[in-house]
């Protein structure tokens, strides 16, 4: 018998859960698009300075959050940690850089000075419009890799359990585990795919090649949804195996695509 117990594998679909969820935290990539620093008069440099400091701040505040939330996945075993430290690094070189902006805009006593080093909030760090987006789905897609890892693990268990099942369950039962290999394999070029492409995500490329920034952005989303969907259902066939192994009943249903 296959020795899977249910509450391993409710774990896998509340790790797969946990993508979807994450996926609506997403930063909105539009949110503080302009400098709007015109509120100010020409020579007042405090306001222009107080306007940098609180959309500093903003983005310093999203940047941590951003931290919290991939402390916890490692700490809930969905990453490693290597996955966390290279996360953990670009959202530290963001915020020192941020710092480090703070103190030059801090230190202007002429407004239009002011004006350009707030106007590098936008053009050159692009905290809301590049990185965030790019680091929140790069945690779904490692979420992914490690719950691809842990499912691709159970394989050998899955032949051997299978292959002791009475004749009349062996055709279900092998139907489902060879969906099952396909929808990781499905899972594993989807997120090679994105991964491959997260490197083109960046404040630069946004701004000298917008269009092929677009199109990799526009790729890595699909990539990064189609590993989701095939994880889906890689865990959907584990359960039904597991349950028909359990009951011994041979009339679970066989697969089909995109179920």
């Amino acid at each position: 018998m296959l020795k899977i117990s249910i509450k391993y594998i409710a774990l896998c679909c509340v790790a797969i859960g946990i993508v979807s969820l994450a996926l609506l935290f997403v930063p909105a990539t539009t949110f503080a698009a302009t400098v709007q620093t015109g509120k100010c008069t020409k020579n007042d440099v405090q306001c222009v300075i107080a306007f940098g400091n609180q959309a500093i701040v903003s983005r310093q505040n999203a940047l941590t959050t951003l931290g919290g939330k991939v402390t916890n996945q490692l700490n809930e075993g969905n990453i490693g940690s290597d996955q966390s430290a290279a996360l953990q690094a670009d959202i530290t070189t963001n915020q020192n850089n941020l710092a480090s902006l703070k103190t030059k805009i801090d230190g202007e006593t002429n407004a239009q000075a002011a004006r350009q080093d707030v106007k590098t909030i936008y053009t050159q760090f692009r905290i809301f419009a590049v990185v965030l987006p790019r680091d929140y789905r790069l945690l779904h897609v490692d979420i992914e890799s490690v719950l691809d890892g842990k499912l691709k693990k159970l394989e050998p268990q899955l032949q051997q359990s299978i292959s002791k099942a009475p004749a009349s369950e062996q055709a279900s039962l092998n139907a489902l585990y060879s969906d099952y290999q396909q929808q990781l394999a499905t899972a594993e070029t989807q997120i090679d795919t994105a991964t491959s492409l997260f490197p083109t995500l960046t404040p630069a490329n946004y701004n000298t090649d917008h269009a092929t920034y677009t199109n990799n952005l526009k790729d890595v989303k699909t990539a990064e949804t189609a590993a989701h969907v095939a994880l889906h259902q890689a865990a959907k066939d584990l359960h039904q195996i597991a349950q028909t192994l359990k009951s011994g009943k041979a009339n679970t249903p066989t697969p089909t695509s995109g179920s």
